[in-house]
């Protein structure tokens, strides 16, 4: 399956400098519009964590399917998110949102955990674990959207000239080579007009 893990860049200082019912209604926000991006792109999202998810793509399709799915889903997730900054967070919050996202693929195992009274998907595996990691590489390496090669060879569109880098994550034994196909952060801070 492609493993999807997305984070909200800064997120602590944004807590600081905005009331709490603020944060929740940016965090709500972003997360039903990343939600619908992710199925429109035949994903699922498996888990959240305050300021970030994991979702995966391949339970109705073929790998190089879901591979292509999951990278064109974080394209448009960045995208949007470049509208909404420009809409409403730079002129409301004087400050960009920004996300880093890491793609991998790999062998993992699924099946529902039952919490409480309600089942939960889970999808587990070392896989996850890379994905994971790599998402975290995108502050090292200055760019919003990592993607390890395994991932890049298997997409439809590569970028001529974006050569792998090689990059040590935590947990993972030896180094990992990715792609960076994404951007580079900005300056977080938007300064309002005299």
């Amino acid at each position: 399956m492609a493993l999807f893990f997305l984070d909200i860049r800064d997120f602590t200082p944004l807590t600081e400098k905005h009331e709490a019912f603020d944060v929740i209604h940016i965090v709500k926000k972003l997360f039903s519009t990343f939600q619908n991006i992710i199925r429109i792109y035949h994903g699922r999202i498996i888990e959240t964590s305050g300021d970030g998810f994991y979702a995966a793509f391949g339970f109705d399709r073929k790998v190089t399917q879901a591979v292509n799915a999951a990278v064109q889903a974080g394209m448009a997730i960045l995208e949007t998110l470049e509208n909404l900054n420009a809409q409403s967070f730079e002129k409301n919050l004087h400050q960009r949102i920004d996300v880093g996202i890491g793609v991998h693929v790999g062998k993992v195992a699924t099946g529902n955990l039952q919490l409480g009274s309600k089942d939960h998907l889970v999808v587990m595996g070392y896989a996850v674990n890379v994905a994971s990691r790599l998402q975290s590489a995108t502050k090292e390496l200055n760019n919003n959207f990592i993607v390890s090669s395994a991932v890049y060879r298997m997409l439809n569109n590569q970028h001529a000239g974006n050569v792998p880098v090689s990059v040590n994550l935590k947990g993972v034994t030896g180094s990992c080579e990715v792609h960076l196909i994404g951007k580079s952060y900005t300056n977080q801070m938007v300064t309002s007009a005299a």
